[in-house]
């Protein structure tokens, strides 16, 4: 059997039944685009899709099938360009017809169909328990690598430790300053993963998707797999993607690695690199961290938080903490098993992430519930037989305390919001704007500026900033320079930072599922007796499809509309000379569907942007 080939057999390992179906869906794909091959409807595969989600999603082998006929990854679908040849559609598609041949499964000639139904179900639920088996095991071992002391000196060397732990302490000092009576403090392991999460996400991982050519700077086109070779068999390859460029016919290679310690290096991937490098750091920090594996293709982590005494869903990818649901209500996926992967145990999460748990139970059908419970107590008690017994007692108890967890966990969700919102959510008090650490913050005119006669503030959102200059022309006053958008808000509702590290750009928004965002600043000099002349706020917004950006500036009773151009001028007869303070506000809403959040933005600017402010405010006082 040739390399190409063996994706098609790994479609036996499925149980009968999700073979077939897996079989039957991909020759509809492959028929459909050979007797139409100019359509592109055909030559498009939504990974939203029902049946997709239902026969393809759950089947091993089925999606590398797609990828070897000549698919590739298109954010939320597989594409086969126009371009791409069909001679590899073809073939894939001869050795699907040839498996489906040798291996007939519903033709069950001469027994009744009561008796034909249960025989699949019972030869497959062997097999899937020794699938299952198997693959628990295999993972249990493998996550063992992110103990490496050898692999943790060399993620330290990379991760900027001391700027994520004074990021994380400012972090945790101002939300604990202002905390609602009864709620639970944050400590700083807490505030640390935050930090490392954003770091990861906007500095250090890129996702890949195909690679550019070098003489064309064209994204190259994907043309199936080969077998890793040695050298990226000691990095634990799992396989290596071809690419080719339909101009040049330049050839590139992406090899899927399965070791953090070579993606400490490479630094690039989808989902399952990164997962894997993002634990690596979380284990290197000290966090009690876990991989998790969802069969429905996806991976993510899990820390568990000594303040909150709980597991705190973390997905390095999406960037979000602490949002379980969002899988089943905003990517609509159907759950089926979900695990978790420790130094220390396998766990069964997927009642973590389901509001909808006998929806999920009905999809469960690689074996039965009762095997899969004694599997992993058997693994657990396997892998932690040399553990001592006091060891072996607080896991047991965590475990108890998270399966009650599941059971009396409040999964409803906010009304349009895709991300599954929990009451007191970790990471809607850390990072949504709902904290009081990001309002209440006042610009006060300084000694110096008040002797200059000018206030001057302005923000970069690439840089994430506020830099205040005592003068025209002047010298930024580097005490007074502010780090993080929040840091210089008299107010923030449902408004967050957004790093579009695919596109390059960044800019802040509202806060996905929210039906407005509203932010704002504020100067105050009513300790001096100076008088405006003039004004000018710079704040720069764009909107897409339906999207709305209303700002305004305030002073005193009297309030003025800034225009879609995003300049405001005012003179100091238009202010008045009895004001003594100056707020500009804006609000964010609009758009349509389930991107509507991104239809408004503010500041928008490419992230390698320097020495540009999209938002300024500058008062010129009278002598």
């Amino acid at each position: 059997m040739d390399e190409n080939s063996s994706c098609v057999e790994s479609l036996l390992d499925n149980d009968p039944q999700v073979m077939e179906e897996a079989v039957n869906l991909l020759l509809k794909i492959a028929d459909n685009i050979l007797k139409e091959p100019e359509n592109k409807k055909y030559r498009q595969v939504s990974l939203k899709n029902k049946q997709v989600n239902r026969f393809l999603i759950p089947a091993v082998g089925a999606l590398e099938v797609l990828f070897l006929m000549g698919f590739q990854e298109e954010d939320d679908h597989l594409l086969l360009s126009l371009e791409q040849p069909l001679d590899q559609l073809r073939q894939y598609r001869h050795q699907l017809l040839r498996l489906k041949e040798r291996n007939p499964i519903s033709a069950v000639a001469g027994v009744p169909e009561a008796t034909a139904s249960t025989v699949p179900l019972a030869s497959g639920f062997q097999f899937g328990r020794v699938k299952m088996q198997e693959r628990l095991s295999s993972e249990l071992q493998r996550v063992a690598v992110y103990e490496s002391t050898g692999l943790q000196q060399k993620a330290r060397e990379v991760m900027p430790v001391q700027r994520l732990h004074q990021l994380a302490r400012d972090k945790m000092a101002a939300v604990n300053k202002d905390l609602q009576e009864g709620a639970t403090e944050l400590d700083f392991q807490d505030c640390v993963l935050m930090e490392l999460l954003k770091w990861f996400k906007e500095e250090f991982f890129r996702w890949f998707d195909a690679p550019t050519c070098t003489q064309c700077q064209r994204k190259m086109t994907a043309c199936g797999t080969q077998s890793p070779s040695q050298e990226d068999l000691i990095w634990a390859a799992s396989r290596v993607e071809l690419y080719s460029c339909k101009d040049c016919g330049t050839y590139d290679k992406f090899v899927r690695y399965n070791n953090p310690g070579k993606l400490l290096e490479t630094r690039e991937g989808r989902c399952g690199e990164w997962a894997n490098c993002f634990t690596l750091f979380c284990r290197t920090l000290g966090m009690d961290a876990r991989y998790v594996l969802d069969f429905t293709d996806h991976v993510w982590t899990e820390v568990y938080s000594q303040s909150q005494r709980r597991w705190l869903h973390t997905d390095c990818c999406e960037g979000k903490m602490d949002t379980p649901i969002m899988y089943e209500k905003g990517w609509k996926h159907k759950l089926t098993y979900i695990f978790a992967f420790s130094k220390d145990e396998v766990v069964d999460v997927t009642w973590r992430y389901t509001a909808n748990q006998k929806e999920v139970l009905k999809r469960r059908k690689e074996c039965d519930e009762i095997w899969l419970v004694t599997c992993l107590m058997e693994l657990n008690r396997n892998h932690q037989a040399t553990f001592t017994q006091e060891k072996r007692n607080f896991l047991q108890f965590r475990m108890v305390t998270e399966i009650a967890e599941f059971l009396r966990q409040d999964k409803t969700t906010k009304d349009g919001e895709c991300e599954g919102r929990q009451s007191g959510s970790l990471a809607w008090r850390l990072s949504r704007g709902e904290t009081k650490n990001s309002s209440k913050y006042t610009f006060k005119l300084s000694k110096q500026e008040e002797e200059k006669r000018e206030f001057l503030v302005k923000y970069s959102v690439a840089q994430d900033e506020y830099l205040r200059v005592s003068a025209a022309g002047g010298e930024e006053n580097k005490e007074n320079l502010l780090k993080g958008w929040q840091a210089g808000t008299h107010s923030a509702k449902d408004i967050f930072r957004k790093h579009e590290t695919d596109w390059k750009f960044v800019y802040l928004a509202r806060i996905e599922g929210s039906s407005e965002g509203k932010i704002s600043w504020c100067v105050d000099w009513s300790h001096t007796n100076l008088k405006v002349k003039k004004v000018m706020v710079i704040l720069q917004h764009t909107t897409y499809e339906s999207g709305c950006v209303t700002w305004q500036v305030c002073t005193g009773d009297k309030c003025t509309i800034g225009d879609k151009g995003g300049v405001l001028e005012l003179g100091g007869s238009e202010v008045g000379n009895d004001v003594r303070r100056l707020e500009v506000s804006a609000v964010l809403s609009g758009g349509c569907q389930e991107n509507a959040w991104q239809h408004a933005q503010l500041c928008r600017q490419l992230d390698s942007t320097v020495n540009q402010f999209p938002f300024l405010i500058n008062i010129m006082f009278q002598k």
